[in-house]
């Protein structure tokens, strides 16, 4: 009796795994390459085919009677920038621990110039105070009024804010219970 000789098949076995890892790496870098290109690709396929229409829309218009567009208004209403006088709002009025805050906003857009708050009670005034105008994106404000509580004391106060600036010149009012 002959002993029969057993062949390993372990290394068979690990050479298929092995080409088929790589064969699977191979596809998935392909399917990956392909996805990116194609959205690389994308955008610059659209502008050159809106370029050809931007092309194509502009031989047609030479060919056709130029036409005017009118004049868009985005706002309604005067410009606040023209107009005679300051005007604006009252944004933010509140006691905030010991200070009586007010914040106000102007419709026009200055670079500089004065706001005097004046607080009155029952005619006679209880406080006057001054800040500068300070310009924001298309708009400005006062830099702001604190005024320390105790001095005001509690009761109705009315609000009277001078603007003035480049010769033109506003009040903002209003009115509040402390």
């Amino acid at each position: 009796m002959t002993a029969r000789r057993k062949r390993n098949t372990k290394w068979i076995s690990w050479i298929v795994i092995a080409v088929l890892l790589i064969a699977a790496g191979v596809v998935c870098y392909l399917v990956w390459d392909n996805y990116f290109n194609d959205k690389k690709d994308e955008p610059v396929k659209e502008e050159t085919s809106q370029e050809e229409e931007k092309d194509e829309v502009v031989e047609e218009k030479t060919e056709e009677e130029v036409v005017e567009k009118e004049e868009v208004v985005q706002y309604e209403g005067e410009d606040p920038n023209t107009a005679e006088s300051l005007t604006g709002v009252i944004t933010y009025m509140s006691l905030v621990s010991t200070d009586f805050v007010i914040r106000v906003n102007i419709d026009q857009y200055l670079d500089n110039g004065t706001c005097v708050l004046t607080l009155s009670r029952d005619g006679g005034v209880v406080y006057t105070g001054e800040a500068n105008i300070i310009n924001a994106v298309s708009t400005s404000t006062c830099e702001g009024f604190n005024v320390p509580a105790d001095i005001i004391g509690s009761g109705n106060i009315n609000i009277s804010i001078q603007l003035s600036s480049g010769g033109k010149t506003g009040v903002i009012s209003g009115e509040t219970a402390l």
